[in-house]
């Protein structure tokens, strides 16, 4: 499959592992095997894409808030780390 077609066999090796990988070769043979496991992650994708966003959109709230936090909780944790070693 390496020299036959080297993308559907990186597909098949480092992709995930679908039925039809099974239908590639041998006595149950599907012609459109090789156009499903080329295209199995659009068809994965595409129920999570429920709206699309425009440009609009604006995130709310700041990083620095959330920093502000993160370094309150590691100056806490820190505090009660050494408050329990002694």
């Amino acid at each position: 499959m390496f020299l036959r077609d080297p993308v559907l066999a990186c597909k098949c090796i480092f992709g995930p592992c679908t039925p039809y990988q099974f239908r590639l070769e041998g006595p149950g043979r599907w012609k459109g095997a090789r156009a499903a496991i080329m295209t199995q992650w659009d068809r994965t994708l595409q129920p999570l894409k429920t709206r699309p966003l425009g440009a609009e959109v604006e995130v709310k709230g700041s990083s620095l808030g959330f920093l502000k936090f993160l370094v309150a909780f590691v100056g806490l944790f820190v505090l009660l780390l050494s408050f329990c070693m002694q």
